[in-house]
């Protein structure tokens, strides 16, 4: 594994990185810090949950290795057998793969399931509302954001990475203020 680093977020990272998980996930949740390598980051919340994303964007899912929090989205679509090798390399989902779907609008959070045993093996944003899926054939549905083997996903299944979540549970982060969370990570 190469090198990461964890991050606090200043007041200013954190009120930005939570208007965009509560506008995209429609719940609340505190950022705390990012864990980051050189090609994914991670985001920490106060109330232990990761998420993944493209930061620039403001665009946050939650991360695959968080299965409480991907569970909670209602968002989903499966896909059918030859589809699963395509999203696991990163393509976006497209109409001819999706066997099934629940409610969605278009900007929502959406996890991508394999019909099989029904894993989430991406977690994207809806390009258009579920509404217009019968009306098409083709062209994308799900923008690709997380899925697995990426780069987030090998970043947070590290085993040093691991040892960092769990240390940092066990103690608070070095706020000048005094400040002490409660969470799973602090």
């Amino acid at each position: 594994m190469s090198k990461f680093k964890l991050m606090y977020l200043s007041k200013r990272e954190a009120r930005e990185a939570s208007e965009a998980i509560s506008r995209l996930l429609k719940r609340e949740l505190t950022p705390l810090a990012t864990l980051a390598s050189e090609d994914a980051e991670a985001l920490l919340t106060k109330e232990g949950s990761i998420l993944v994303g493209l930061r620039e964007e403001g665009i946050y899912v939650p991360a695959l290795v968080d299965s409480e929090l991907v569970s909670s989205v209602p968002g989903y679509v499966v896909v059918d057998e030859g589809a699963v090798r395509h999203v696991v390399n990163g393509a976006n989902v497209m109409r001819p793969g999706i066997v099934e779907y629940s409610g969605f609008e278009s900007g929502d959070v959406v996890v991508v399931r394999e019909k099989a045993y029904g894993k989430a093996i991406a977690v994207g944003i809806a390009l258009m509302p579920s509404g217009e899926l019968p009306r098409i054939s083709r062209g994308p549905v799900v923008r690709n954001v997380h899925h697995l083997r990426d780069a987030a996903w090998e970043l947070l299944r590290d085993e040093e990475v691991q040892r960092l979540i769990k240390k940092l549970a066990k103690r608070p982060p070095p706020f000048g203020d005094g400040r002490k969370l409660e969470s799973k990570f602090l």
